[in-house]
C-alpha cells in the first residue's frame, strides 16, 4: 500500500471512529429517558394496584398543582391505564431506536476492524519488504 492510500485509509478510519462515537452518544442519550419511563411505569403500576383495592364508595383525590381534587375511581383508573399505555409505547419506541443504533454500531465496528486488519497487514508487508531488501542488499 503506497503512502497516499495509507493516509486516505487512515482518514476513513478516523471518520468511522467518529461515526461510532456519535452512535454511542445516541445510545447513551436514549438511556436516560428509558430509565425515567421505567421508573414512572413501575410507579403507575403500583398506583393501579392500589386503585384496584378500593371500593367504588372510597374517595380518590388527584393532585392538580397545589390542590387536591376529588376524582371518580373509574376515571382515576382510566387515567392511570392511559399513562401506563403511553409509557409502554414510549419504551417500545426507545427500545426500537436503541436496537437500530446497536445494529449500526456493529456494522461500524466490523468495518473498523476490517480496515485495521488491512492496515496492519500492509504495515507487516512493508516491514517484510524492508527486511528482505536489507537482506539482499548486504
Amino acid at each position: 500500500m503506497d503512502r497516499n492510500a495509507a493516509l486516505k485509509m487512515q482518514q476513513i478510519l478516523q471518520d468511522e471512529v467518529k461515526k461510532l462515537q456519535a452512535v454511542n452518544q445516541k445510545i447513551q442519550k436514549l438511556a436516560e429517558p428509558r430509565s425515567t419511563y421505567m421508573t414512572q411505569l413501575a410507579e403507575n403500576e403500583g398506583v393501579i394496584k392500589e386503585l384496584d383495592t378500593l371500593k367504588e364508595s372510597d374517595k380518590v383525590y388527584k393532585l392538580m398543582g397545589p390542590v387536591l381534587v376529588q376524582q371518580e375511581l373509574d376515571v382515576a383508573k382510566r387515567d392511570v391505564h392511559n399513562r401506563i399505555s403511553f409509557m409502554k409505547k414510549q419504551l417500545k419506541q426507545i427500545d426500537a431506536q436503541t436496537s437500530d443504533f446497536a445494529k449500526e454500531q456493529v456494522e461500524i465496528r466490523t468495518k473498523i476492524q476490517g480496515m485495521q486488519r488491512v492496515m496492519m497487514k500492509a504495515q507487516q508487508d512493508a516491514v517484510n519488504a524492508t527486511l528482505k531488501a536489507r537482506g539482499q542488499g548486504s
